[in-house]
């Protein structure tokens, strides 16, 4: 398959101009039908859309979302200053607090204000809670209590969550990498990629899991600070990367209410390999992802099971390619998923602003974020 870089084409005046990035994968004996299929999947357009507008338009008047501050206050982890979502547009310039109508809060974003609160607060502003680290890290990775946003404060939540005021998910299909994924070498089995490995329950569990596949015969490609070999993983080439048909997406926390984060989304189902999910549960899986595209530990009595039915897949392509049914037969399932991961995060937020929102007081994001969660979340 050849590829075509768009990103230099002209913008004539007054022409918009949107191109959708997108992925393809490539077996070797795929069609070009069935490429399209997969491109078509979790992309809304197999190539890219026009929308061309000849007349000049009368420029809005921005709506405005202030960040009050980066994550961690570190603006690398940010969106850019003037980042557009929508109709609406991201600001970390907090004199404009009386203009905005959202202002968001990553969960360290108080760490330099004394409450109760001393800025202005709008009576029709919304003051929403941003996240997207689990509560077992933030609570025992960082030592955080919420009591900063407790008593209403807070008016919207957005985070991984489906619960969320906005749902704000890892997998955002405008900015999704292109992949090609080739034939793969039937010497190359299941890669994982770890850093944490004793902070929290979670990073222990998951290690002991592949701990024990390892010793019940399958082949893991492990790499990372955990292995001290993160130099190693640097120097695989892109060909290497998509020579694998499993990917362990492990998170570092048990049964967190949907965190399913890249390693399902960018280091699975983004490089066409199959994730083996540990972590999440089956049922918030199956919420959040492609039907039949993942394989999950609940359906293994144990490590040497799931070894077991993995070596069956690696021998069997007919078996294996059926977790790739989503691509070629979407159905109804899909259809929903698509509709869920179709907007930015930002973008949500945006129009849930601008469609005559209603507020949801939290009086305790002390319960949403911790108590809410499974007890096994936060051991």
């Amino acid at each position: 398959l050849i590829f075509v870089d768009v990103s230099a084409f002209a913008v004539l005046p007054h022409l918009k101009l949107k191109i959708f990035h997108f992925w393809a994968w490539s077996w070797s004996n795929v069609t070009l039908e069935q490429t399209r299929l997969l491109i078509a999947a979790l992309r809304f357009d197999p190539t890219f859309i026009l929308s061309i507008s000849t007349t000049p338009q009368a420029e809005k008047k921005p709506t405005w979302i202030l960040m009050w501050r980066p994550p961690w206050g570190l603006t690398s982890e940010g969106r850019n200053e003037g980042f557009k979502a929508g109709d609406c547009i991201l600001t970390y310039n907090r004199s404009r607090i009386e203009e905005a109508a959202a202002v968001v809060f990553h969960y360290s974003g108080l760490d330099k204000d004394t409450m109760p609160w001393q800025h202005y607060r709008g009576r029709e502003q919304f003051y929403v809670f941003f996240s997207m680290e689990a509560p077992s890290y933030v609570k025992h990775g960082e030592n955080r209590a919420m009591d900063k946003f407790d008593n209403g404060f807070i008016n919207w939540t957005m985070t991984y969550r489906s619960d969320s005021d906005v749902f704000c998910p890892y997998f955002e299909s405008k900015y999704a990498r292109l992949y090609v994924l080739r034939a793969r070498s039937a010497s190359i089995h299941l890669l994982w990629v770890v850093s944490n490995c004793e902070l929290l329950r979670g990073s222990r569990l998951r290690m002991d899991y592949v701990t024990k596949m390892v010793e019940a015969g399958f082949p893991v490609d492990r790499f990372g600070h955990c292995f001290k070999n993160k130099e190693e993983f640097s120097s695989l080439s892109e060909k290497q990367l998509q020579s694998y048909k499993f990917y362990l997406s492990f998170e570092n926390a048990e049964h967190c209410k949907d965190y399913a984060t890249e390693k399902f989304w960018r280091n699975g189902i983004q490089y066409g390999r199959v994730p083996v999910v540990w972590g999440p549960s089956k049922k918030d899986i199956e919420y959040l992802a492609p039907p039949g595209s993942f394989i999950h530990t609940e359906d293994f009595e144990s490590p040497a099971k799931l070894v077991e039915y993995l070596l069956y897949l690696d021998k069997n392509d007919t078996a294996y390619r059926e977790y790739f049914n989503w691509v070629r037969n979407p159905g109804e399932g899909m259809e929903r998923i698509k509709k869920l991961y179709s907007r930015t995060r930002e973008e949500v937020l945006c129009d849930k602003l601008l469609s005559n929102p209603t507020e949801n007081i939290h009086s305790s994001m002390t319960d949403f974020f911790y108590n809410s969660e499974p007890t096994e979340c936060l051991a």
